[in-house]
Parts: C-alpha cells; sequence; structure tokens
C-alpha cells in the first residue's frame, strides 16, 4: 500500500499479535497511532480510516480556536474539494483513486453545484444533479450525453466522501445531505457483463490489429494471449520473461495520473503472479523482443527506453519510451472506430481470457492464479460463466453414474 502513496503519506507497520502502528509526516511532524487487526490485509483497509482520524486530530490541535474551521465553513463545494484532494485525499487514497475522484468533481459535480456553499448544499440539490447527468444534456467529461445508473451511483459515492470526510472527520458541519436516502439516485446496479468473445474471434482481432494499427499490437496481443490489465500490459519488460521455462511474470503496473505523469507500481493486489506461456505466444514475443533490439541499435542514443536491454518495456513507443495506459486505451478506442468494430476493449480481451479459460473446465484455483483475481472474487465475476459448466458437470457425472451401475449390475 505504501508503494501507492505519495512519501509521508502513511505505513503500517505490525507490532505484535493483532496489534498494529501507523505513522504519518504532517507539518514536519511525525504522527502515529496503535490499532487492532485480525491480519495485514484487514490492517491496510483500516489504516485509512486511522489515518484520516489521526491527521484530524492534529488540524483540530493546530487550529484550537476554531478559526480555520470558521472560515471553510463559508467555502464553495469547489473550493472545498480542492482542499480535500490536495491535503487529505493523499492520505487515504490510491494515486489512480484520487486522479478519478478529481475527474468526477470537475466534470459531473462542480459544474452544477460547485459555487454552492457547502454548508447550503440539500438532498434535494444532490437529487436534481443526478437527474441532471441522467439526460442527454449532461456533462460527461465536458461534452454530451446521459450517465448511466451504475456512473451516477458511481458519482454519488464521491460526493458522498466529501460530504462525510466534512461532517464525520472535520466536524466543519451538522447535516450530511448526501447520507439522505432522498438524494441517493435509484438506479439499476446491476452490473452490465462485457461481451464475452470466443478464442475465433479474439485471434481475428489479434490478427488486423497487427496488420493496421502496429502501434498497438503489441499490447492487443499481450492482453488477449495473456489476460493482464491494461496497466500491467504495459507495465511488463523483457526481465519478466523467462524464455528457458517458458513463462512471463506479471510483477508491476503503470498508471497515468495528473499529479505523477506515467507512474510505475505494484499490480493491484500488490502480489507478483506467473503465467504459463504457450509455444505460439513465446515465439511471438520472441520475434518481438528481435525487432525492438534491432530498432534499439539503430536509433542509438535517440532510443528512449532503458538503460539496458532487459530492462526494456515490451510494449513501448517507437523510440522506446514506455507507453501510457491511458494513451494506449485512447489509441485502441479510436482503432476500433475506425475499424467499425464495436464491444471491444482491453478489459473486453481480459475478459475474454477468463472466460475461455473457464469454458475450457479449468477451476477457479487455477484461473485466478494466472488472472490476479481472489478465486471469491473471480467466482462471483464470472458466476455466469461456471454456471453454464453445472450442467455439464452433472451430465459428465450422470454418465460416470450409468457406467459404473452397468458394471455393478453385471457382476451382481
Amino acid at each position: 500500500m505504501a508503494s501507492r502513496r505519495q512519501k509521508g503519506t502513511g505505513t503500517v507497520v505490525h507490532l505484535e499479535g493483532d496489534k498494529y502502528r501507523v505513522f504519518i509526516v504532517k507539518d514536519g511532524r511525525r504522527l502515529s497511532r496503535v490499532f487492532s487487526a485480525r491480519n495485514q490485509t484487514e490492517a491496510n483497509r483500516a489504516a485509512d480510516g486511522v489515518r484520516l482520524e489521526l491527521l484530524a486530530d492534529h488540524v483540530k490541535r493546530q487550529d484550537a480556536g476554531g478559526a480555520e474551521r470558521e472560515q471553510r465553513k463559508a467555502w464553495t463545494v469547489e473550493r472545498y474539494v480542492k482542499h480535500y484532494l490536495e491535503t487529505w485525499a493523499p492520505y487515504h487514497l490510491a494515486d489512480t483513486t484520487r486522479t478519478r475522484y478529481a475527474s468526477i468533481y470537475k466534470h459531473n459535480v462542480c459544474p452544477y453545484i460547485g459555487k454552492r456553499r457547502m454548508s447550503e448544499v440539500t438532498a434535494s440539490d444532490l437529487t436534481a444533479m443526478y437527474s441532471a447527468l441522467g439526460s442527454p444534456n449532461s456533462r460527461q467529461r465536458g461534452g454530451a450525453g446521459a450517465l448511466s445508473g451504475l456512473t451516477i451511483s458511481t458519482v454519488h459515492n464521491v460526493v458522498r466522501s466529501l460530504f462525510t470526510f466534512a461532517v464525520e472527520i472535520l466536524g466543519d458541519f451538522d447535516v450530511n445531505p448526501a447520507a439522505s436516502k432522498a438524494a441517493r439516485p435509484k438506479v439499476d446496479r446491476t452490473p452490465k457483463r462485457p461481451r464475452a468473445l470466443d478464442v475465433a474471434t479474439v485471434e481475428g482481432f489479434v490478427k488486423v490489429t497487427a496488420e493496421k494499427a502496429s502501434d498497438i499490437a503489441v499490447p492487443v496481443m499481450l492482453s488477449a494471449y495473456l489476460g493482464t490489465r491494461r496497466g500491467e500490459t504495459v507495465g511488463l519488460r523483457w526481465d519478466d520473461l523467462d524464455a528457458e521455462a517458458k513463462t512471463i511474470t506479471v510483477r508491476r503496473s503503470v498508471s497515468r495520473t495528473v499529479a505523477d505523469g506515467r507512474r510505475v507500481k505494484g499490480t493491484k493486489t500488490d502480489k507478483q503472479r506467473t503465467i504459463p506461456l504457450d509455444t505460439h505466444t513465446l515465439a511471438e514475443l520472441k520475434r518481438i523482443q528481435r525487432e525492438q533490439r534491432e530498432a534499439r541499435l539503430s536509433l542509438g542514443r535517440g532510443w528512449q527506453g532503458a538503460k539496458t536491454p532487459a530492462e526494456d518495456f515490451i510494449a513501448t513507443n517507437p523510440d522506446g519510451s514506455g507507453m501510457n495506459p491511458n494513451v494506449f486505451g485512447a489509441r485502441f478506442r479510436t482503432f476500433c472506430e475506425q475499424e467499425k468494430i464495436a464491444g471491444v476493449t482491453p478489459h473486453v480481451l481480459r475478459h475474454a481470457w477468463v472466460s475461455q479459460m473457464i469454458a475450457l473446465g479449468f477451476d477457479a484455483v487455477t484461473i485466478s492464479a494466472m488472472s490476479g483475481h481472489s478465486p471469491d472474487v473471480l467466482l462471483k465475476t464470472y458466476a455466469h460463466a461456471f454456471d453454464a459448466r453445472k450442467r455439464e458437470a452433472m451430465d459428465a457425472l450422470g454418465e460416470a453414474r450409468k457406467t459404473a451401475r452397468t458394471a455393478v449390475y453385471a457382476h451382481g
């Protein structure tokens, strides 16, 4: 967790038993607090709230007279959002989450209630905003078009986090308008399943990309053949490949944030995983490696990659620099629009990889070890795919029993 935060925004240390201590640095002072948790995973989750409480106590001591609190009470939503994102969010939100929150506040919240004082916002105001976001004229990333129900629900959760922070953590206001049931958007929360592509469709997409979009052909192939997340795909390096063992290890992910630009960090779960390679994928990787090293020699000092070939990223820009996951995503969308290919995204390729593994009969533990999902998340997310195999499983068991009964009665 610490690797995803700015320096000084919180480290969790296990003391003994169920005791953990969280540290933060604020105004040149090292602040800490001990709390209880059953294990490290639970401690990391609980630490976000502990950090905020620790920081809030420090700020309240610094503002013993309440002068700063009185100033904040007069702030607009826009001003309060800026304060929250810059001063508080780094202590309890990962950088990518903070960037997503900033985008939602900028495009979906502040255009509607940004000029209102925080103290004046009511549940009715939020309801009206959600209604507007669901209309064709809503502001969606600066453009037009109604937001989906799930997106509006996400906007509500982000707004609620701001007001919950202002009311419960800092105590600047007495009422949280986002906590009212009347303010919550009434939407269908049933997630839309990504399109399930079969093996032939994926192979066809990889082929047409290689022919018509060479700039994204490598990350498309990696996404399709390894089932990696977008950030993990552009984060793979040549030293992750073990050609002799025919494996590749997913060790890192690349994100794009407003504050830090292109940022390399651990995987989503902070765990490495090793994926075996089939003969074709390994051969393709070796071909890509040869071509990249030729380009490296050809460009000489113009090569913008790593110091050594082994440290170069597998998916790069023509000059060898690391690929931005957002640029990859945007180029992917543009290519699909040009070729009139609907319903395919980097995430859909990952979804297809998992679905194909399930269809081939592999168990959840094996698939989760290669995909980076935990088994319980995999079973929940792909329950429909596993359901499709229930009939096959029972039919197969029925046939086995039939054979056994025949043998038993024949000798009976």
